[in-house]
């Protein structure tokens, strides 16, 4: 699933619509595959259509009115990555959401 230089590339409802969700990125060298960050994907049993809203709320400590969610979540992602990179180091996903938010989010 993971493509080169950061690009991710899901479809997020067709995911949600099967009863799973995305809830990590992995920047760690696995031997099973080449790519450089793996998906951490979990069933949902919960309401689907609230799901990454209702992750970042849990991350976050606050509720984000943001008509894209699905954008948000890729581009804390795509900066869990980044961090990753820099820190050389798996970050966590409430690390990167904090900080995506505190930096880059308006």
């Amino acid at each position: 699933m993971a493509t080169s230089d950061n690009e991710i590339n899901i479809n997020f409802d067709s995911l949600l619509k099967l009863g799973y969700g995305i809830i990590d990125i992995r920047v760690k060298d696995y031997e099973i595959t080449n790519d450089k960050a793996k998906y951490v994907i979990a069933r949902i049993e919960g309401d689907r259509d609230t799901f990454y809203s209702d992750m970042l709320k849990f991350y976050l400590g606050k509720e984000l009115v943001d008509k894209n969610v699905y954008e948000l979540w890729v581009k804390i992602l795509k900066h869990k990555i980044n961090m990753s990179d820099d820190l050389k180091r798996d970050v966590s996903i409430k690390v990167a959401a904090i900080d995506y938010l505190e930096n880059n989010y308006k």
